[in-house]
């Protein structure tokens, strides 16, 4: 066998053993039901040492067998781990993980070594040890040198039922794929809707009926196909989430706070793209939480509340949208603070009245904006929450904050499922066809020219929920509205995140399935254009984002100000 061949496989499954021990770690310092708990880590530890047995490396085998000696006294009620174990046992991963590292790069040099002495010189004083190596029982399976390769048990011998053949026909139920294969997979996808819309758009050119039945049949098995697609793509968040528990504990020590970290929703599924866009945010919002939000255990027992504050990072799915969010119940918002503070960041604010969500998010994410008089390791500096919004105005999402004094905190991020294929409403305008997210879409219709009213010398379209700002596309980009002699004509309210706006069209053409492409070098950055598509005619159609392209024009009086202004 070339080990070679396996190395990919061998990383991903140490990886994923890693990062269970780290959280096993973590939920014997939680005070979880321990016996559950030791039993998952010594299957971690026992794992990583048959699989590096089988790839021929030694010096991996030798220090998971020296943990899992550990773990097997726990088992087995010889050994306990205290809270000052547990700080021991989350150095061991990292340099167990580092060791990993170093055997798959074939690094030269005694750095493997180095890496294995350290490892064994924590676990010896656990042991009991004084050989320089961990104590335990190791008669039976694990007896010989830890170096060599084991011969690895059956299935049924490592469930403890050898000589059993239940399970043996059970059958493969999963198997991984690499990312970039799925992805490509998707580029596949995207091509075949592109040559569909054309297809279509070539039978409806010839007038064929039976080409255009024959469309819609093939039409609905590409669209399922997309689907399943789309949906293997998908990464279950719990896979960046749960790195985030080592990072909340460490920050919650070092700020001398109690701080109870869960993790809702691990299992939601985000585009690869997206949720490896939001680490970084999400780092600040956790950080942010325990730094800025929760109380120290004696503010918090001054206030009547539990030592033990609660940050609870969570995944939920929406249609087609997730929604992330940092949740406390710390002090809230110092809604006073901010105010004073507002003018640092060079914003105008009323600051009498009361803050609305969008003018909170507005201030929060300004850059320089900060409530912090000192800049401290975690806070102060005023460019993260300025961070976090241009990451999730990038993706197409917005920020909402909501906060109580006294109560807490919670900071969600609404976000696309998947950015490669959306779906959107297509519209005429300035000789040219644009799109629209259709998420963003509210309502369509056709209304009377001439029944926009003028409020200080703005348009405006009377909604059931009140006035709307009217944008007509020339105001934005230039374009030529077609004229003509009409009575009706076509509008589209849509959704920016900071209110609504009506935007006057000269055809709407529906809405469809688009496949986003990246924008060219040489307009790539435009403010407002996330991306294009192809046509069924070939040509190209902007996608509009209307977050940004409309941000500062969905602004209105309000009702009181618009009567008298009128009166």
């Amino acid at each position: 066998m070339k080990t070679s061949d396996y190395k990919e496989l061998f990383k991903s499954e140490a990886d994923e053993i890693l990062q269970g021990l780290e959280e096993g770690v973590m939920n014997l310092e939680r005070g979880s039901d321990r016996e559950p708990v030791i039993e998952e880590l010594f299957r971690h530890a026992h794992n990583l040492k048959g699989m590096s047995g089988a790839m021929g490396y030694d010096l991996v085998v030798e220090a998971s067998h020296a943990l899992e000696n550990i773990l097997d006294g726990c088992r087995r009620g010889t050994l306990d781990i205290d809270s000052a174990g547990t700080d021991v046992l989350l150095k061991v991963v990292d340099l167990l993980g580092a060791l990993v590292r170093w055997t798959i790069e074939e690094e030269a040099g005694p750095g493997g070594n180095e890496l294995l002495g350290e490892i064994l010189a924590l676990l010896d004083p656990m042991a009991g040890g004084n050989d320089g190596r961990c104590r335990g029982d190791q008669a039976g399976e694990d007896g010989g040198s830890a170096a060599e390769p084991e011969s690895k048990e059956t299935p049924a011998e490592e469930a403890g039922c050898a000589g059993t053949p239940a399970g043996m026909n059970s059958g493969i139920k999963s198997t991984k794929v690499d990312l970039e294969r799925l992805d490509k997979l998707m580029d596949l996808v995207g091509e075949l809707i592109i040559s569909r819309i054309r297809l279509g758009s070539l039978a409806a050119e010839a007038g064929s009926r039976r080409l255009s039945e024959e469309l819609t049949s093939s039409g609905r098995l590409i669209s399922e196909i997309q689907k399943e697609v789309m949906e293997a793509r998908l990464v279950p968040a719990g896979q960046v989430f749960h790195r985030f528990k080592r990072l909340a504990r460490e920050a919650a020590r070092e700020l001398g706070k109690n701080v109870d970290f869960r993790i809702e929703g691990s299992e939601i599924g985000l585009d690869r793209t997206v949720l490896e866009s939001m680490v970084d945010p999400l780092v600040h919002l956790i950080r942010n939480a325990i730094d800025h939000g929760v109380e120290s255990p004696e503010e918090r027992a001054c206030s009547g509340k539990n030592e033990t504050a609660s940050v609870v990072l969570s995944a939920r799915r929406e249609r087609n949208r997730v929604i992330l969010e940092v949740s406390d119940d710390g002090k809230g918002l110092d809604f006073e603070k901010i105010r004073q503070n507002i003018s640092s960041s060079g914003q105008a604010v009323d600051r009498n009245a009361e803050l609305t969500e969008e003018e909170l998010c507005r201030i929060l994410t300004a850059p320089g904006f900060s409530t912090r008089e000192n800049v401290s390791r975690y806070s102060g500096r005023g460019i993260g929450m300025n961070v976090v919004m241009k990451v999730i105005d990038s993706l197409g999402g917005s920020l909402h904050v909501k906060s109580v004094p006294g109560s807490g905190t919670s900071i969600s991020m609404h976000l696309p499922i998947n950015l490669s294929i959306i779906k959107a409403l297509l519209f005429h305008a300035g000789g040219n066809i644009h799109a629209l997210p259709i998420e963003c879409i509210k309502e369509t219709a056709r209304v009377e020219e001439g029944s926009f009213r003028t409020i200080r010398g703005r348009d405006v379209m009377e909604t059931i929920n009140g006035p709307v700002p009217v944008i007509r596309p020339g105001e934005i980009f230039g374009l030529d509205q077609e004229k003509a002699e009409i009575r009706f004509i076509k509008v589209i309210l849509a959704d920016t995140g900071e209110g609504d706006v009506c935007l006057v069209v000269n055809r709407i053409l529906g809405q469809q399935d688009v496949v986003v492409k990246s924008l060219p070098n040489m307009i790539r950055g435009i403010s407002g254009i996330s991306g294009a598509t192809i046509l069924g005619s070939g040509k190209i159609a902007f996608i509009w984002d209307p977050r940004v392209l409309f941000h500062g024009r969905s602004t209105h009086e309000s009702d009181k100000e618009t009567v008298v202004s009128q009166n």
